[in-house]
Order: structure tokens, then C-alpha cells, then sequence
């Protein structure tokens, strides 16, 4: 394996050979010199790990090998996928409910788009393309926060090409708040190929996640509704037309609603290959020849992917609040022994996994108190919501 950049992934045992290049998260840079590898045929094959990598190389399709660039999605379809208002009118297209959104360009317009959605709601950017991943958003309870926190986003640095051919992306969008948003968001995963259709698939929820509200997962769970699942499958099959896939769709009164669309390899893909959903193997024989569908494994033990570290301070702040159990649902079956993997890297391949968790430690008293104030925030809400259902009893 040969690896380009600094990342954790060039300690591999599994690479023998590390090469300079510039910062992904620069376009200005790395597009051009992704275009002068991939035509020179230095570089043959590019998986699609981050929403950036998956865009460039869209971008690129015409200049890759024709076996390649049959599971190459069109950048009209990532476009799609990424561009979060995009995606919603996809959605309502095809018939798959969303949370009603807006995408004021000013703060009036915000203000009375915040009136129709009604407070809370979420205030986040439409997609990390030009403005990065470390702006993820908020949770705006009133009209005041949303005067502070509604302004334009400015491009993050070397995201001035992308800039330039996205303008809208620098304003924030306003979606409704679910309630049920961290606890009931499920994720359709698998892999799509361009001549056989989707080939493998499976189904997992988030328990947890970071940051809160806004964040990635850091506790993955296997699911088995198979009503959910065909939901799922049924939307991605109008929406994708190949590749890596994951759909993550919330459970609300209303139904299921699509919130995201990652047309790339997700944080907890390690998961899905535990359950017998190899998508690394299947998209890079894919890249040689038609996949034809797999095979269903029997899943005799309940499966789970932690995040160790967030997952061990997590528990390290969490103290007993009076309703402990109020807002979580058990949904794994009680029959089947539980198990739990890394979500981060295999233990086979220790270097690369360690480098990834230490990289949240370089700061650990910053990120101690956070999950103290949050821990915090939860046990007040508890106590809040408690009170409220004895006042209520109350004659």
C-alpha cells in the first residue's frame, strides 16, 4: 500500500511506501496535482474516505481508466449528496420525507424562517465543502442566540476555488429540531454497483455521539428492522447510482425522515465489515470488474463499534440522574450475546489506531471538562423533565 500525506494511515504495517502531497482540505492545491497524477497514471484508483476526496475525484472522472470510472458517481450526483438543500429537494422529489429546512441568505429572512420552523431549530452550514469540517453547527433556542449566531461563513482556508463555484455555501441553513435526533437516527450502509445495483447492505443505529446534537457517532449499533432497512434501500436506489453509501434517516412521529447522504466510506465502516459487509473489499473489486449481489450472514451476536477513548470518558462523567432510562430505547435483541469492536482502526494494525485515538488526547483536560458540563446539562434537563411530569400529575 502506498500512502500519500500525514495521516495516521503511513504507519501501516501495511505500507511500503509514503509520499508528500498537498493538504487535502486545500482544493487550490491538491486538485491540480490530483489531476496531473491520475492523468500521468501514477495514481489509477482513489477511494472515496472523505466528502472532499469524493468530490475531487468526481470532478476527475473523465481522466480515470474506463473499469474505474464505471463506479465513479457524476458530480451532479455528488453535488446532490453533499449540498444539504440539494439533497432535500432530491428527497421530496422521490417521495422520501425530510425535515423542513430553509436557506436564508440574510438575517430578516432568517428570522422569519425561524418563525415557521418554530424554536429550537438547527443552525449549521449547508456543506463542509468551502467552509470545512470544523464549523458543524448549533443548536439555537431562541431569537437572541439566532442574532448572535446567524452570520455568513467565511471559506476555510484554500476552499477559494470551491468558493467561487459555490457561493450559497457560505450561508448557514435553518432545519427544524427532532427531538428524536439523538437517539432515533439509523443509517443505511452498503455498496452499489453500477451494473448489478445495490449488492450489499445493512443497518446500524447511533447511540452516541460528538459533539452532541450536531456530531459523528462514536457508538454504532447493528439493527435488524428490516422495514427501516428497506426504506432506506429504496430512497439510495433513486439516489445513488454507484459506490459506498450511507443514508441516515431519523424516526420521528411523522416517519422517517432523510437528514444525510454520505456517497463515501463513514466513520463506522468498520461495523459493516464485522457483520460480514466487506465495503472496502467490494469497491475496490469493483474497480476491476461488476460485483455481483452477496450473500446474507446470519448475525448470531449483537454487534456494536465504540469509539474507545470518547467512549470510556463518556462513561467516566456520566453519573445517575433520576431518569436514567427516559429517552433511551432498547432495541438490540435480548437473545443474541453482545460484543463490541473498535471503531477506529484493528488491533492487528496497532500504530495507525493508537495515533488516531492519541490525536483527541492532546488536549485531555479541555476535553475532560467538556464531558463534565455536558453530563451536567443532562442531569438538569432530567431533573427539569421529572419535575414537570409530577407537576402534571398533580390533581
Amino acid at each position: 500500500m502506498h500512502v500519500y500525506g500525514p495521516g495516521a494511515s503511513r504507519w501501516s504495517r501495511y505500507c511500503t511506501r509514503r509520499y508528500a502531497c498537498p493538504a487535502v482540505e486545500d482544493a487550490d492545491r491538491f486538485l491540480p496535482w490530483l489531476q496531473e497524477r491520475v492523468q500521468s497514471g501514477e495514481i489509477v484508483r482513489v477511494a472515496p474516505t472523505t466528502d472532499l476526496i469524493a468530490y475531487y475525484v468526481s470532478c476527475l472522472r473523465d481522466e480515470f481508466p474506463a473499469e474505474v470510472r464505471r463506479t465513479i458517481a457524476p458530480l451532479e450526483e455528488i453535488e446532490r449528496a453533499l449540498i444539504k438543500c440539494r439533497f432535500s429537494d432530491a428527497c421530496t422529489e422521490i417521495g422520501q420525507a425530510v425535515p423542513l429546512t430553509c436557506t436564508p441568505t440574510d438575517l430578516d429572512s432568517a428570522l422569519v424562517g425561524a418563525q415557521k420552523l418554530g424554536y429550537p431549530l438547527f443552525l449549521k452550514p449547508k456543506s463542509h465543502l468551502v467552509v470545512g469540517t470544523a464549523e458543524r453547527g448549533s443548536l439555537v433556542h431562541n431569537e437572541s442566540e439566532l442574532r448572535e449566531r446567524f452570520t455568513r461563513y467565511a471559506a476555510a482556508p484554500g476552499q477559494t476555488l470551491l468558493a467561487a463555484r459555490y457561493p450559497e455555501l457560505h450561508w448557514p441553513l435553518l432545519q427544524r429540531y427532532v427531538p428524536s435526533a439523538r437517539q432515533q437516527v439509523y443509517s443505511v450502509t452498503g455498496f452499489k454497483d453500477a451494473d448489478h445495483g445495490i449488492v450489499t447492505a445493512s443497518l446500524s443505529y447511533k447511540r452516541e455521539q460528538w459533539p452532541p446534537h450536531t456530531g459523528t457517532s462514536t457508538l454504532q449499533i447493528g439493527g435488524r428492522d428490516q422495514g427501516i432497512l428497506t426504506a432506506g434501500l429504496r430512497a439510495v436506489d433513486q439516489l445513488v447510482s454507484c459506490g459506498i453509501f450511507e443514508l441516515e434517516l431519523l424516526a420521528d412521529d411523522a416517519g422517517l425522515l432523510a437528514i444525510d447522504l454520505n456517497p463515501r466510506a463513514f466513520g463506522f465502516i468498520n461495523l459493516d465489515i464485522a457483520l460480514g459487509h466487506d465495503i472496502p473489499w467490494l469497491w475496490l473489486r469493483s474497480t476491476i470488474e461488476p460485483v455481483a449481489p452477496q450473500s446474507e450472514r446470519p448475525q448470531r451476536v449483537a454487534l456494536e463499534a465504540r469509539h474507545v477513548v470518547l467512549h470510556f470518558l463518556r462513561r467516566l462523567s456520566a453519573r445517575p440522574t433520576p431518569a436514567p432510562q427516559q429517552h433511551r430505547t432498547e432495541r438490540r435483541d435480548p437473545e443474541r450475546p453482545r460484543a463490541w469492536i473498535p471503531l477506529l482502526g484493528y488491533p492487528s494494525d496497532p500504530v495507525p489506531m493508537l495515533l488516531s485515538n492519541a490525536r483527541l488526547l492532546r488536549n485531555p483536560r479541555s476535553l475532560i471538562r467538556t464531558f463534565l458540563s455536558i453530563s451536567r446539562s443532562e442531569r438538569v434537563a432530567a431533573e427539569l423533565a421529572l419535575q414537570g411530569s409530577g407537576e402534571r400529575r398533580q390533581p
